[in-house]
């Protein structure tokens, strides 16, 4: 659509009058209020002054300046929609094309180590208003929130004769949410740790940390101890990955769910089962890695009564996740142990991780095994597949790369071992994983199911498999070698399904 007229309000005056030129030899009308209307005046524009839109000057020493009915119209009524253009006519708005923004520094502000008063001040209102506003209307409004897309927006500008394209719009509108996302962020971070509700620390006692509670989704975040110290940054790390193991076994299951038990340790199950009692679960789960359970996290999906409660008196735990937890439970557990009652869900959710400068945005893994089938010779029994799906399971809220063994006693299941977050799956089961079994004294793995959570590039790994005596592999599949493992396999006459998902995490 072609600019007419354009609103422009930054803090940042770095390129805005290179801009400036560009936009005013098409003719486009420039609106601007305060310090941006003074530089494109003091460099010989003509400006017309915000207040001319909305009626009235700035006030409350500039805390109001460009938030109207009439700007905030001129940017939302939708062009295309004959309904608005006759509301817009009778109310005397005319459209505003373009909006160039940029935010008070609040950022820079922090870095300052400035007052918190003068924080504050520097939490821009009005502009995140217009730039959301215009955003959201992106199929006839431009935004632009940064300095550095000027060069770009130009070349879009004078190629398509004073218009921009729809995807250009829309890409500029993406980039306009996550400033503002970030924007938000930033305050929400300064103000939630100006209230005092941070976090003893963080991964190390040096480190200030926090939790932010998602408004629109209730987890972990959101439940409270009912007993105990304050959780750590460390124990929500490790209680969000047992929640999470607990979660995909409970949907595994189905609507007849056996009780389940999960233990984990520095951000890794180490302990999973499944069990025809609360206690059998407990007891199987525990003895995946009875070293590691000290100080673990368990998640449970049955309610902590006093039998249950009686399993932990001569046992370190930090922090016990479950649905409930009656009073006789909570007056027999360890004072110093938390415990926090959690609801058990379904639904992914997109996940967050931050590095440098950035976030990384996922989709939370799903568990799915919809394209499992059977590519070696040696045929799989119903009873071997669905512990070989369970063995998946384990493996898939294991740190890559990763190998779990898993073995069935009627209707129970359990994590025999694992290994992970080594470089290589050779090393995963020749250096953990026979260790593990030699400490427990386990020799005969004949029966057990050998899970990995990403494909075998060589054959080597169904090797060293295979001299521990396992006899059944799932794995994702989707190496160029496959071939060679699969023919490995039926050489050594070993059973194996492909799943057709990986499992990585990192």
């Amino acid at each position: 659509m072609t600019i007419k007229r354009a609103l422009l309000s930054v803090s940042d005056k770095t390129g805005l009058l290179d801009l400036a030129k560009v936009l005013a030899a098409q003719n486009v009308e420039l609106i601007a209020s305060g310090g941006t209307a003074k530089s494109l005046e003091q460099a010989g524009y003509k400006v017309t002054a915000v207040e001319t839109l909305s009626g009235k000057g700035e006030a409350f020493q500039g805390r109001m300046k460009t938030i109207s009915f009439e700007i905030a119209s001129s940017l939302l009524y939708r062009r295309e929609d004959p309904s608005d253009i006759k509301q817009a006519k009778d109310l005397g708005i005319s459209p505003i094309d373009l909006v160039v923004v940029n935010l008070y520094p609040f950022h820079e502000t922090l870095k300052k180590n400035s007052s918190f008063a003068e924080c504050i001040e520097n939490i821009d209102i009005g502009g995140p208003t217009l730039l959301r506003a215009g955003a959201k209307n992106f199929r006839s409004v431009t935004v632009l929130c940064n300095p550095e897309q000027y060069g770009t927006f130009i070349k879009e500008f004078q190629e398509n004769k004073g218009e921009t394209s729809l995807e250009f719009r829309q890409k500029c509108a993406s980039q306009v949410y996550t400033m503002t996302a970030f924007y938000d962020q930033a305050i929400a971070s300064y103000l939630t740790q100006s209230t005092g509700e941070s976090l003893r620390y963080g991964e190390n006692p040096h480190q200030k940390a926090f939790v932010m509670k998602d408004p629109f989704q209730e987890g972990l975040a959101h439940a409270k101890s009912l007993q105990g110290k304050e959780m750590s940054y460390n124990n929500y790390l490790d209680a969000d990955f047992a929640l999470k193991t607990l979660q995909d076994v409970h949907q595994w299951q189905g609507t007849k769910s056996l009780p389940t038990a999960v233990v984990v340790k520095h951000n890794t199950p180490c302990g999973l089962a499944i069990g025809e009692t609360p206690i059998r679960a407990l007891e199987k789960a525990w003895k995946g890695d009875e070293k590691s359970s000290f100080g673990g996290i368990i998640a449970l999906n049955f309610p902590v009564t006093e039998e249950v409660a009686a399993f932990f008196t001569d046992k370190f735990v930090e922090v016990i996740l479950a649905p409930s937890f009656d009073e006789k439970a909570k007056e027999k557990l360890k004072k110093n142990c938390r415990i926090m009652e959690v609801k058990l869900k379904s639904e992914p959710a997109w996940q967050v991780r931050s590095i440098e400068g950035g976030w990384l945005v996922q989709e939370a893994d799903t568990f799915d095994l919809s394209n499992t089938k059977v590519v070696t010779k040696n045929p799989v029994s119903e009873d071997k597949k669905r512990l070989a799906s369970f063995a998946m399971l384990a493996v898939k809220n294991l740190k890559s790369n990763a190998i779990a063994l898993a073995r069935q006693e009627g209707p129970e299941f359990d994590l025999m071992t694992m290994g992970s977050g080594q470089t290589n799956r050779v090393d995963c089961i020749e250096k953990l994983i026979t260790s593990r079994l030699t400490d427990k004294g386990i020799k005969d793995v004949s029966e057990v199911v050998l899970a990995s959570d990403a494909f075998f590039p060589f054959p080597d790994s169904v090797q060293v498999a295979a001299k521990l005596g396992v006899k059944c592999i799932i794995q994702p599949g989707g190496s160029v070698k496959d071939n060679d493992v699969i023919a490995e396999a039926d050489k050594l006459g070993i059973s194996m399904l492909f799943t057709g998902r990986r499992h990585f995490l990192h």
